[in-house]
């Protein structure tokens, strides 16, 4: 699903409430079923580790640490026992087998950029969440990333929700919604979206958005009924 907008909208704001980042200041947000925002600091960080993986747009790799140990990290957290062997694998599968032992400052952005993929999904998320992940990318690097993106998804069988200003890249995903002054509007992307036009709209039947400051987005895996202006 691609959650689009305006700058100051809400979309990195709500982004960061259905991964447990942040509460909701009123409302209930639901990540497997699991009551995110009774939980605290700690409750939230551990279903984070067991379901969710998040991209950043500025990559937010710890310079001090290799690729691979970057990649290795939340694996690590995890415990599982074969870190090492799914961060190799994962470098692989996104490019970057001989950059395993460069650091963070050795690499370019698109580099940097597949390095977080690679991270994000280490521990087969059940939702992956990717605020602007090609929005400090060029033009070229930013269509390889996001032919990465899906195609690691489709392998993962990963729920993918992303944050985007790029109407194509909004296309390739399944369910769009658009977040204006924390209100969401489900309906059909059009080009001109991303100048602000509203939506067109559609039919809703089985997955109602109120047109009210407090929200619902429904999909797969979360859910959440809260303000985010």
């Amino acid at each position: 699903m691609a959650i689009v907008g305006s700058s100051g909208s809400g979309k990195t704001t709500l982004l960061s409430i259905l991964a447990g980042l942040d509460l909701p200041s009123s409302g209930e947000v639901y990540l497997k079923n699991q009551p995110l925002h009774q939980f605290n600091e700690e409750q939230r960080s551990q279903v984070r580790a067991q379901h969710v993986g998040f991209i950043f747009q500025q990559f937010l790799l710890i310079n001090s640490l290799t690729a691979l140990e970057n990649v290795m990290l939340p694996a690590e957290l995890a415990n599982m026992a074969d870190a090492k062997a799914q961060g190799l694998a994962l470098l692989a599968q996104v490019g970057l087998a001989e950059r395993a032992e460069h650091y963070p400052s050795q690499l370019s952005g698109g580099e940097q950029q597949r390095v977080a993929i690679a991270r994000a999904f280490i521990t087969q998320p059940d939702v992956l969440f990717a605020d602007e992940p090609t929005g400090n990318l060029d033009s070229k690097t930013g269509v390889h990333i996001e032919d990465l993106l899906f195609e690691l998804n489709e392998k993962n069988g990963t729920t993918l929700i992303l944050v985007t200003h790029d109407a194509k890249l909004a296309k390739r995903c399944q369910r769009r919604v658009e977040m204006d002054s924390g209100l969401l509007t489900e309906g059909v992307l059009t080009e001109s979206l991303l100048t602000q036009s509203p939506l067109t709209q559609s039919s809703l039947t089985q997955n109602p958005l109120t047109q009210t400051k407090v929200n619902t987005v429904s999909g797969d895996e979360t859910s959440a009924n809260s303000n985010v202006g």
